[in-house]
């Protein structure tokens, strides 16, 4: 039927040409096929109430909304939330903004030994990694400094956020997103645990190694399929202020092969200890001194021996953060951003009023809205499907419009998008990020429709159904995209 209109209007008008007519005709049938979103059908379907979802779809080339559901709704909206933080992020500190950790002697070097104390002034670089902490320390050692005699004193008083070093969110302490922010944070205080068979049986490492910890495993082999690989391993430090010792446990089937798994082990201060002092020893230095925090040390009036610059800028941060939803280093930016703001030690209540401050900056009031820690790993952050909308629209003027809509995960490529939608026309046209917690999901993002119109699009999701809501969130995603 098109290929005869077609044909039929080429006739009328010659002039018209073939490539155009195409794409017209597209537009048109394309448009006419969207029709009305049925938004009732498809939460029938799902088993949801329309006060459990709030959604809200804006054209950034228009005033007027293109479709409101519960728009109003105070919703959690998970790690959506952390479209607020990074876009204040990139707003206040500027993309280009580098975190800087700084290193004082407590004594004058006496050749290439430090009589004294390392004193290690935390900047709040949020991915400060084990590539990272390799080359600074032979940074450190090619100035000269061989053998620390004395401790390191980690200041870390640039954010006061307390000594806890996990969020009990989930009860779960092993697990990297209930990291809690540390202005001297090192490799998100987590360490990769590869098990495997090995000549003598079981065998477990840690990468990055952590010198001085003690490693006890209980582990039974078992023969058959691979049914017990490492993430079903129980991996736990024993609480201990005075000794680093991490108990592994349970059963591990052979016929897994070798398996990694990330795990949040330790305190901040014993992670540190161990983690810097494996790398200084592997570039050949020497330190049998121990960590400990320090605040008001009297190195205030001194000039730094040496400052390590991040590698990565807060744009590249910012798309780690939205990519991949990393909860610590959220918690950072929204942090830091306060911190530069005021150059007082920041508190989340600090952070909070920053921000506020900011959107009543830019024109924006949102009464509803409740930020805990800007990462969205939280039971209390509340904001309305409009007002997130309303946020990314701003977002889409600002000088920043690129950066922040390329750090969100591309539908189908990447990211936590990267297996949804992937064969369907909206992949590599929508730019979403995605949140997910106990009894919530939530995605918000740009669409790109088959119009070339770009569209704000949230959609919030509370309730014990949440977790089954994907297909109503791709429903809408692929609807606006046939706009």
């Amino acid at each position: 039927m098109i290929l005869i209109f077609k044909k039929r209007l080429l006739r009328i008008f010659p002039f018209i040409g073939t490539l155009v007519l195409s794409a017209l005709l597209g537009l048109f049938f394309h448009a006419s096929h969207a029709g009305e979103m049925p938004l009732g059908k498809w939460l029938q379907a799902a088993g949801l109430h329309h006060k459990q979802v709030g959604v809200a779809i804006l054209d950034l080339g228009s005033a007027a909304p293109v479709f409101l559901s519960n728009a109003d709704e105070p919703l959690n909206p998970a790690s959506t939330m952390k479209v607020l933080t990074t876009y204040a992020a990139l707003s206040l500190l500027g993309p280009n903004y580098r975190w800087r950790t700084q290193f004082f002697l407590g004594k004058p070097l006496d050749g290439d030994v430090l009589p004294g104390d390392l004193i290690i002034k935390g900047g709040g670089d949020p991915k400060m990694v084990i590539e990272d902490v390799q080359e600074l320390v032979l940074k450190l050692r090619a100035k000269g400094l061989r053998d620390i005699r004395g401790d390191i004193l980690l200041d870390a008083s640039i954010y006061d956020v307390g000594e806890q070093s996990v969020e009990p969110f989930d009860g779960d302490p092993t697990q990297p997103y209930n990291v809690r922010p540390n202005a001297a944070l090192m490799n998100f205080k987590a360490t990769n645990f590869i098990v495997g068979p090995g000549p003598q049986g079981l065998n477990v490492r840690m990468d990055p190694e952590l010198a001085d910890v003690a490693l006890e495993v209980d582990v039974k082999m078992v023969t058959g399929p691979c049914r017990h690989g490492v993430t079903g391993l129980s991996i736990r430090d024993d609480a201990s202020p005075k000794a680093a010792r991490i108990l592994v446990s349970g059963l591990y089937s052979s016929a897994c092969g070798e398996q990694g798994n990330y795990v949040s082990v330790l305190t901040h201060q014993q992670f540190i200890q161990a983690f810097f002092k494996s790398a200084w020893l592997a570039a050949g230095g020497s330190y049998a001194g121990q960590t400990r925090f320090v605040k008001d040390v009297s190195f205030k009036n001194l000039k730094p021996w040496f400052v390590w610059e991040s590698p990565r800028n807060l744009a590249d941060a910012v798309r780690d953060v939205n990519k991949f939803s990393n909860n610590v280093m959220a918690r950072q930016m929204l942090l830091q951003l306060s911190y530069e703001m005021t150059k007082l030690p920041a508190t989340p209540e600090r952070a909070r009023n920053a921000l506020v401050t900011w959107l009543k900056n830019r024109g924006l009031h949102f009464p509803e809205m409740h930020i805990d820690n800007g990462a969205g790993l939280s039971r209390t952050e509340r904001l309305s499907a409009l007002h997130l909308a309303t946020l990314l629209k701003d977002a889409a003027a600002s000088p920043v419009a690129s950066i922040l809509k390329e750090s969100f995960p591309l539908v189908g490529v990447d990211g936590t998008m990267r297996s949804r939608l992937s064969r369907d026309p909206i992949a590599s046209n929508a730019w979403i990020k995605t949140g997910s917690i106990a009894a919530v999901r939530s995605i918000a993002g740009y669409v790109r429709s088959v119009s070339g119109r770009e569209f704000a699009v949230v959609v919030l999701v509370n309730g014990p159904k949440a977790e089954g809501s994907q297909l109503l969130q791709d429903q809408i995603l692929k609807w606006v995209h046939a706009q």
